[in-house]
């Protein structure tokens, strides 16, 4: 993909959903202060990608996320103990993401 495109996060989720082997990532604790993110290279495109069209997004939705659990698990390998929550400052919703990241610690 190139640098130009301005793709949103559901249109690199589309796109990625016509590749024919979809990409799986591995997401866990690896020890107190460190995680694994760990796939192939299309997988590691893929999260790279992701978190690209998230950072250019000109919506005023500042945060999205995959989760192995929920939204999104189909991105993941069932090892995956962890997700992702990506949040772009500056956030003109900190409340609604106080609220989200009080659920996600539940």
């Amino acid at each position: 993909m190139t640098k130009a495109r301005k793709l949103t996060t559901e249109a690199v989720i589309g796109l990625y959903l016509k590749e024919r082997r979809k990409p799986r990532l591995t997401i866990q604790k690896l020890d107190k202060n460190t995680i694994l993110i760990e796939g192939n290279a299309k997988a590691l495109e893929f999260l790279g990608e992701f978190v690209l069209a998230h950072s250019r997004a000109d919506t005023d939705d500042c945060g999205t996320g995959l989760d192995p659990k929920g939204a999104g698990r189909g991105w993941f390998t069932k090892e995956s103990t962890l997700g992702f929550y990506l949040h772009r400052l500056p956030c003109r919703q900190r409340k609604r993401l106080a609220k989200k990241v009080s659920s996600h610690s539940r």
